[in-house]
């Protein structure tokens, strides 16, 4: 996802099953064909034979989530594939059993997932909370009546003037963004070293986002065609699917003024807080896929969160970024200059930080090209 003029697009998201430092990255073999399976991709490979190896990354970060851990719960750090640690066969046996119950229960539709015991915990409980002390009652003419709620439109037209209006953001049309990225996993207070990233951007469709690390620089772009991302051992994916799908969303170099065309529906359907200020939700549904959601501030009109959902066979993985300390960039156009990134595990995990914005900057088109895998 990145952050654009409009400040839609959601730097890390549109390709965030498969940005950065992949939990198995040292696991893996040559570059894959399209759709291989897993025991093709990656080594020692016992309980997922036949997951596609696209899910596989993502599929692991939804089990360190669902568990409260970190990759190096189950695997050894510096050999993804060795057997050494006993929760990794203890995995296999629970991806079994969960197997197993959605199968025989369920017509083998993903309704029980590891978050369905564990909820964050690496030993699920087994026994009931109490509740609290006192509970509230709520008699009659104690019922909230529901807020009125603006339309779609009226919150778009808002959100586009509060970034500087239709024609200022029209009159930008290329962007160069410079900043840090720190990635972290939830729930632990540990964090990587805040690294360096920098974004590329240009009108109509075309973005790359290159974060350079210690170990190596990662990437991820759309070339107006094709979305595709390469990792840090230089290991080149093009992206399929609803994950290519978001990634060219976010690659619309005016995305606040195309969301009607590009949404099949936009619906107004609540007011929420995130964090302390109250936004109201549009519920933007693209073709065929699931719903997203925009969180918009009922103050200041300016989005403060995008949320998704990605499905896997290994359950629903909820993304979201959220946007703060809006500035103006030049040309009377806010841009975020601070964006939190909550995913399921690290990287999907991370605080950006922007130092610098350059508008109407000159880039060859060459910049966005699907990069050749490195030998």
């Amino acid at each position: 996802m990145r952050i654009k003029l409009t400040s839609m697009g959601t730097l890390g998201s549109a390709a965030a099953l498969a940005l950065a430092i992949s939990c198995l990255a040292a696991a893996q073999q040559q570059p894959p064909r399209p759709g291989a399976p897993a025991e093709e991709v990656y080594k020692n490979i016992k309980v997922l034979k036949g997951v596609p190896n696209e899910q596989i990354t993502s599929g692991m970060r939804v089990i360190a989530r669902d568990l409260g851990v970190t990759c190096e719960y189950c695997h050894d750090e510096m050999d993804r594939a060795k057997d050494e640690l006993k929760p990794k066969e203890t995995a296999r046996a629970m991806i079994t059993m969960v197997r197993e119950i959605n199968k025989n229960n369920f017509e083998g539709k993903t309704e029980v997932t590891c978050v369905t015991c564990h909820n964050g915990h690496p030993i699920p409980a087994n026994v009931p909370t109490l509740p609290p002390f006192s509970v509230a009652y709520i008699g009659p003419g104690d019922e909230v009546k529901p807020p009125t709620l603006p339309t779609a439109d009226q919150v778009l037209t808002k959100y586009v003037q509060e970034l500087g209006g239709e024609q200022n953001l029209r009159k930008v049309n290329s962007m160069v963004i410079t900043g840090t990225r720190q990635n972290y996993a939830p729930g632990h207070s540990a964090a990587l070293p805040p690294v360096s990233m920098e974004q590329y951007s240009k009108a109509p469709n075309l973005a790359v986002t290159i974060t350079r690390a210690a170990n190596g620089a990662t990437s991820n772009g759309f070339d107006g065609t094709a979305a595709w991302t390469q990792n840090a051992q230089g290991r080149v994916n093009q992206l399929a699917g609803p994950a290519a799908n978001r990634a060219k969303r976010d690659a619309d170099f005016y995305p606040a003024l195309n969301m009607k065309q590009t949404y099949q529906s936009l619906t107004v359907t609540a007011i929420e807080k995130i964090g302390d200020r109250e936004a109201y939700v549009v519920a933007a549904v693209p073709q065929n896929e699931n719903p997203e959601s925009f969180y918009f501030d009922t103050q200041s009109g300016l989005l403060l969160r995008h949320q998704f959902t990605a499905t896997t066979v290994f359950g629903d993985i909820p993304y979201a970024t959220d946007y703060e300390n809006y500035r103006d960039a030049g040309n009377g156009v806010k841009v975020p200059f601070t964006i939190h990134i909550v995913g399921p595990s690290r990287p999907d995990c991370a605080n950006i930080t922007i130092d610098k914005v350059q508008l109407n900057a000159s880039i060859d088109n060459g910049k966005f090209a699907k990069p050749a895998p490195k030998p």
